[in-house]
């Protein structure tokens, strides 16, 4: 999930391939993301906190100073110049979508000065999601976004109870994020 903010947002620039520019572009530099994940319309926050603490008994202590340092709803991105100049010309953010989303072709539905709404179909889970989705992208300024993506989506099946007590073949995930810039130098991870 770490990268799918700025997956994301590269995501909705290529769907924006033959739009104008918008208006708003997100400024290079260290953005704080806040996500929120639902699976079948449940705030699945909580199961994965329990997920975290119960996986911590299981690890070595390397890996248990990875773990204490990662929070799925809450973490930092680095998003450099070249990546915000492409950003800001969707002609060039086509390559970037490949990359950051796999196999999926996405089209634009609407854009306005400072969102855009896309849809298309995803045929890798790369991110969680597969088959049909859609999106939303709000630039506020260029120091504050916000958005979401949502569709079907494969989990394991003991995921799958965890999070929703249940075992689907497809379940409905919806992440919604928000995005502040923080500061021009990014810190080191």
């Amino acid at each position: 999930m770490k990268r799918y903010f700025f997956s994301m947002i590269l995501s909705l620039s290529a769907g924006a391939v033959l739009a104008a520019p918008l208006s708003v572009a997100p400024q290079a530099g260290q953005w704080q993301i806040t996500t929120q994940t639902f699976a079948e319309g449940k705030d699945i926050g909580p199961q994965l906190q329990l997920i975290k603490q119960q996986a911590a008994a299981l690890l070595k202590p390397e890996q248990l100073k990875k773990l204490e340092n990662y929070d799925p709803a809450r973490f930092t991105e680095c998003l450099t110049t070249k990546q915000a100049a492409v950003l800001r010309d969707p002609q060039q953010s086509l390559s970037f979508l490949q990359q950051a989303l796999g196999d999926c072709e996405l089209q634009l539905d609407e854009q306005g000065t400072d969102h855009l709404h896309f849809s298309g179909v995803c045929h890798a889970p790369k991110h969680g999601v597969s088959g049909q989705v859609k999106g939303f992208l709000h630039y506020q300024s260029s120091q504050h976004a916000s958005g979401y993506i949502e569709g079907l989506g494969t989990l394991p099946p003991p995921i799958q109870l965890i999070l929703i007590g249940k075992i689907q073949p497809e379940v409905q995930i919806r992440n919604e994020f928000k995005a502040q810039w923080q500061q021009a130098t990014c810190l080191p991870r």
